[in-house]
């Protein structure tokens, strides 16, 4: 959970980086035929107990290599 949650953010910048929009905000267009492409998969699922959701509690330790 706490690496999807941190992926996302980390794809809906480089989006905005790029000049598009956030994925829950994205239409179709040449690359993608989905209408909606939400996420509530992952807070669903760390409601649920099956990780964590929120950024206050993960504990993100970055590596450079």
């Amino acid at each position: 959970m706490a690496l999807d949650k941190t992926g996302h953010k980390v794809i809906d910048a480089k989006r905005q980086q790029m000049g598009m929009q956030p994925v829950a905000l994205a239409r179709p267009d040449r690359d993608s035929t989905f209408l909606n492409c939400q996420v509530e998969h992952i807070e669903i699922a760390g409601s649920l107990g099956l990780g964590v959701f929120d950024d206050a509690k993960i504990d993100l330790r970055r590596v450079k290599l």
